[in-house]
């Protein structure tokens, strides 16, 4: 971020990756254009999904402002684990023990970057790079997890 400060270029460029990455493999699962048309029955929640991705949009954006890119990379693979445990309670599907052993690995490596990372914010406060909050005041700094 300090090389290039437009947070919502980052952003946007770190989407349009992942559209290259997932059309791809859309296309492969599934090849019949018909079934990528909007029909009336779920156009609403179409358009409720889209209003969830731009709002995703705006807090990613808000997060690497006020925290950096590490921290939102690192929320990527925990929303796996998180999507496994919300299929398990919203769509009843089974969860194994390999979803649960991941997800505890994945948490626990986790919360070992950010540990690692406030340890090297706490050793090296003359590195931090200063943020821009909502006020316009440029040496606020925000702790993600706040420590007691």
């Amino acid at each position: 971020m300090r090389i290039y400060p437009a947070e919502i270029g980052v952003m946007f460029f770190c989407y349009l990756i992942e559209i290259f990455i997932a059309a791809p493999v859309c296309i492969i699962a599934e090849p019949n254009l018909s079934a990528w048309r909007l029909r009336p029955e779920i156009s609403l929640v179409a358009v409720i999904y889209a209003g969830f991705i731009g709002l995703c949009f705006i807090l990613r954006t808000w997060a690497v402002r006020v925290k950096g890119p590490v921290y939102i990379a690192m929320f990527k693979p925990l929303s796996m684990a998180i999507a496994a445990f919300m299929s398990f309670i919203l769509l009843g599907e089974a969860l194994h023990l390999g979803s649960v052993v991941g997800a505890i690995i994945i948490c626990f490596g986790f919360y070992a970057v950010l540990w690692g990372k406030a340890k090297e914010d706490e050793e090296n406060p003359e590195d931090l790079c200063t943020s821009t909050n909502i006020t316009g005041s440029s040496n606020d700094k925000t702790p993600l997890l706040a420590t007691p």
